[in-house]
């Protein structure tokens, strides 16, 4: 297991944005990593981090005045974090990892492209061999999931490592700040829920399949069950809510898929990632939790919380899950990514 003896440098794409934002300052004070490059649109290029913030009040010093690159780059980080929208990450994340990065993104654009892992630490680190063997320097892809999918996979991945999961029915209740900025404004989000997110119940339908899938030779053989998903935008600032209803292929009594959730720990709990909580999945028997504002931040939003877990009279089961969407949903997760491909020697300082 790669510690690394000094730390592993690092360029983040996005770095005015919402996600990015968190990204550099999560990086900052992260024991593993040196920010050295930050990147976003044209109309930042040339400008310090602290120039883009409005000042450098509550800005870690050290980075205060990077000034602001092109995203195409080039970068002498030895690992790029990217926050670029889908289009963007499209055209330039490819030609980083073919000039030798490795590249962790919050994008959706490669998320389920053939031979690119989309991961979560605790459910699926192996899937890192499809860019490289553990202990080997990589340049590729490493993509983080959908921000509403990352709880739904987190619940579910307990469940069906116990017992098989064999359908599933999410609706999510889905923060503002997912939105990004400027996001839907007060007049629309006020007094309202917004039925649809264009784009988000697609990802949610395979994303899960991909994280609970197995490896097979080059890819990812999705996992075989059924997603049925509805995406809803509601009035909450941070925090991503998902209704959930599971049929699972062994039917087993409450107690027993509660102890199964309880227990979880994932699949990383020896590596000592420091992004990761111990406890990666909350289990509350309050009737009335989870809730944004009281469980979100929990962990420094690292925290998964799962509430109201019932027996289904359609399906098996029934629950709620909640994470924050902007740190387990999007920043947290690809510096978790990052620190999962520096502890298994993907990547090293000095690359």
């Amino acid at each position: 297991m790669y510690a690394p003896s000094e730390p592993v440098t690092v360029a983040v794409l996005g770095a005015t944005g919402t996600v990015g934002r968190r990204l550099v300052d999560r990086i900052a004070a992260h024991p593993w990593f040196r920010l050295i490059e930050v990147a976003a649109s044209e109309r930042s290029a040339g400008r310090t981090l602290a120039e883009t913030r409005g000042g450098a009040e509550g800005l870690d010093p050290r980075i205060a005045e990077l000034r602001m690159t092109s995203a195409a780059g080039p970068f002498e980080a030895a690992l790029v974090l990217s926050s670029l929208p889908r289009a963007a990450a499209e055209e330039i994340e490819p030609k980083l990892v073919e000039a030798g990065k490795l590249v962790v993104s919050n994008a959706s654009a490669g998320r389920m492209r053939p031979g690119v892992p989309l991961v979560v630490p605790e459910i699926n680190p192996g899937h890192l061999e499809l860019i490289s063997p553990e202990g080997t320097p990589a340049a590729g892809l490493v993509t983080n999931p959908n921000c509403a999918v990352v709880p739904l996979a987190m619940a579910l991945a307990p469940l069906h490592e116990a017992f098989g999961v064999d359908a599933v029915i999410a609706t999510t209740f889905q923060a503002v700040s997912g939105a990004g900025l400027p996001g839907p404004g007060s007049i629309t989000m006020i007094d309202n829920v917004l039925p649809r997110i264009a784009g988000e119940e697609d990802k949610i339908v395979v994303e899960p399949r991909k994280l609970l899938g197995a490896l097979d030779g080059g890819d990812v053989v999705l996992a075989d069950f059924a997603v049925s998903a509805t995406s809803t935008r509601v009035p909450v600032l941070h925090g991503h809510m998902v209704d959930v209803a599971v049929r699972l292929r062994e039917s087993v009594p409450l107690a027993r898929a509660l102890e199964a959730m309880r227990d979880w720990r994932g699949r990383v709990a020896d590596l000592d990632l420091p992004a990761l909580p111990e406890r990666p999945l909350r289990v509350t028997l309050d009737p009335d939790r989870p809730q944004p504002r009281l469980d979100r931040d929990l962990d420094d939003g690292m925290a998964v919380t799962v509430g109201r877990v019932r027996e289904c009279p359609v399906f098996d089961l029934r629950f709620t899950v909640l994470a924050h969407n902007l740190e387990r949903g999007a920043a947290g997760a690809a510096v978790a990514n990052a620190e999962l491909a520096v502890r298994t020697g993907r990547v090293r300082a000095g690359a």
